[in-house]
């Protein structure tokens, strides 16, 4: 049996005393092909300003694409509190369905596909929050505190994935006595078109 090249020149496989087979390839990550292809975005609310201690939903997606959609960081960028001290908290919620962040339905601020030349977008919903926007369900997926600011919080341990009819949502909580501080998600994100 032969493996043959599949364009009709003729060419055929090289097999080495070793039985290894000999290619001339190019290796690419999973971002790098996903960008090429047009399927790379970079998500963005904006600053949201926070004027009190209560938590606010600052973000929410949903997604409706057939493909898988690989969030690869979650970025909160934190800016200065007025009049708050103590512990901030960041949540990330699994499959979120309820809240006014979802019923306000404010179009996310940046949804900018990585390759400059397509014109591909996210399928799904993506919004903004704002003070004392709410998420009202889904399950607790990951949870931390700061008590410094002017800094950025990144999940970026190890992938996330949304399949269609996944959400996810993130909350954040001002430290007490905060009556002015913004926050800005920013998530970089990929559509998996290979088989998995």
């Amino acid at each position: 049996m032969k493996i043959n090249d599949g364009t009709g020149s003729g060419y055929d496989v090289k097999i080495d005393s070793n039985n290894r087979l000999h290619i001339d390839g190019v290796v690419r990550s999973e971002r790098e092909q996903a960008a090429l292809v047009g399927n790379c975005y970079n998500i963005s609310t904006g600053p949201i300003t926070l004027t009190s201690a209560s938590a606010s939903a600052v973000f929410y997606m949903d997604y409706s694409d057939a493909f898988p959609f690989v969030i690869e960081e979650i970025l909160i960028i934190l800016g200065g509190t007025t009049g708050g001290a103590g512990d901030a908290q960041v949540e990330i919620l699994k499959n979120p369905t309820t809240g006014t962040i979802i019923d306000n339905a404010v179009t996310i601020n940046t949804l900018e596909n990585r390759d400059f030349s397509s014109s591909k977008t996210v399928s799904g919903n993506l919004y903004n929050g704002a003070e004392g926007y709410t998420l009202t369900d889904g399950t607790s997926f990951a949870k931390t505190t700061r008590s410094s600011f002017g800094t950025v919080i990144a999940f970026d341990a190890a992938p996330i994935v949304l399949r269609k009819g996944n959400s996810i949502g993130i909350k954040y909580t001002p430290p007490a006595g905060n009556t002015s501080q913004s926050v800005t998600i920013a998530i970089t994100g990929l559509e998996e078109e290979s088989e998995v």
